[in-house]
């Protein structure tokens, strides 16, 4: 119905929908956060981001950046999604998006980050040509997870994470 003092605006609907998106801040979203790698067993949580994302999210890009290297030659990592959040040195029981074991050999390059004494500072791995991640029927927890036993990892090694998405807006746990 048109706004007897304004008239009808044809942009009404879609400002009213605007609004209400960035209420619930809704819309493309990236995060990046350093974590520090802790000791861990192969396939155990090594590190868990500081954030979840709310269900109805689809991740559409993501990386692990080797920022600081362990002191002994242990430290490849992946990047986990999971629908619960997972104590470091547990079992993680998540999806691998970033790493040598995503699906079809998606990753670019298709290995895990390695953060040992042998890896490279900056050196980067992405989840390239892995189609978007379809979370939006769960929350998302974000894991790094040990892809070798770190449990006698020495050092402090830190992975930086990165993470794209679209939908609802992070929130701090």
């Amino acid at each position: 119905m048109a706004n007897p003092l304004y008239g009808q605006n044809k942009a009404d609907d879609f400002i009213n929908n605007e609004i209400s998106l960035r209420r619930g801040n809704y819309g493309v979203h990236e995060y990046f956060e350093v974590v520090d790698l802790s000791t861990a067993d192969d396939d155990d949580v090594s590190a868990s981001l500081s954030i979840l994302i709310p269900q109805g999210a689809v991740i559409i890009d993501a990386a692990l950046i080797a920022m600081r290297l362990a002191t002994s030659a242990h430290g490849d990592v992946a990047l986990e999604v999971h629908n619960a959040a997972v104590a470091d040195d547990a079992a993680s029981g998540g999806t691998e998006i970033v790493g040598a074991d995503v699906a079809s050999n998606a990753s670019s390059p298709d290995q895990d980050c390695d953060c040992s004494s042998d890896g490279t500072v900056g050196e980067a791995t992405t989840m390239a040509d892995l189609k978007d991640v379809d979370r939006t029927g769960a929350v998302t927890y974000l894991h790094v997870t040990a892809k070798e036993d770190c449990s006698s990892m020495t050092g402090s090694p830190q992975v930086g994470v990165y993470v794209k998405w679209v939908g609802p807006a992070a929130v701090a746990i």
